[in-house]
């Protein structure tokens, strides 16, 4: 079970945004995808989930090539995804929001949920009660009926984050979902990601935070100007010139630092 990229080339008009990339995502693994600004990270999560059309190469999701597959079908195929700058609406609840996750697992179809039958009611209350745990598991149970205009972005994020993982994916691409939080959330984030992947959910993660990186992913995979750098263990990256110039440049020797402790 894996997410497989095989030289996936994008271009916008004459502009080549990916040159041959190629990663896979094995369920219950961490892979991380990072880099400088405008390194085509969030492009290549938008080449998986659809929102890219891909020129060259293939993208297959449990062997099924999904390159020209919309993105709607793709939830079908057990992807999920947050956003680098999240989607919602503002007037929307925290509990609301994250209930709205379930519906692409819903099994209720529309009679049924017009005329509210003892099955649709039993999933309801199951939905009702997962959603509970999430907002647990991000300590946002206190905030559940606060409105996402009014809460702090960070707390945003791990709705979004909460939201896609209601949707019981098999794979989760999460686009730089630690930005904006306090250290404290930070590890509770953590604590999550580890649990999900510990239940066999392949976790894909860009993310700017390369300490988070390190305690987190079983790989990494380094992009520069839309193509592949360098990819291995963080612990070796470290050490790799390209990647110090690239990706860590002057803030080298803080890393260190923080490597050696």
């Amino acid at each position: 079970m894996s997410i497989i990229v095989d030289r996936v080339n994008v271009r916008f008009g004459g502009v080549s945004a990916l040159t041959d990339v190629s990663i896979r995502l094995d369920s219950g693994r961490v892979v991380s995808i990072i880099g400088p600004n405008g390194a085509g990270k969030s492009t290549l999560f938008n080449a998986i989930t659809g929102l890219a059309a891909v020129s060259d190469g293939s993208v297959r999701i449990d062997d099924t090539d999904v390159a020209t597959t919309p993105p709607y079908r793709r939830i079908a195929c057990g992807l999920a995804r947050t956003f680098q700058t999240p989607r919602f609406d503002p007037l929307v609840t925290v509990e609301e929001a994250v209930l709205c996750g379930f519906y692409p697992v819903s099994r209720a179809g529309m009679l049924g949920a017009l005329v509210r039958t003892p099955a649709v009611a039993k999933e309801e209350r199951d939905h009702l009660a997962a959603c509970n745990r999430l907002l647990e598991h991000f300590k946002l149970d206190d905030m559940r009926d606060a409105v996402l205009g009014e809460i702090p972005m960070g707390q945003v994020r791990l709705v979004e984050v909460a939201r896609a993982i209601a949707n019981q994916p098999r794979y989760l691409l999460l686009d730089e979902p630690a930005a904006g939080l306090a250290k404290p959330e930070q590890e509770m984030l953590t604590t999550e990601i580890r649990r999900l992947a510990e239940t066999g959910v392949g976790i894909l993660l860009v993310e700017h935070n390369f300490a988070l990186v390190r305690q987190l992913s079983d790989h990494t995979v380094v992009l520069d100007r839309g193509a592949m750098l360098i990819e291995g263990r963080p612990e070796k990256l470290m050490q790799d010139p390209r990647f110090v110039e690239a990706y860590l440049g002057a803030s080298h020797q803080d890393h260190s630092e923080e490597a050696a402790r």
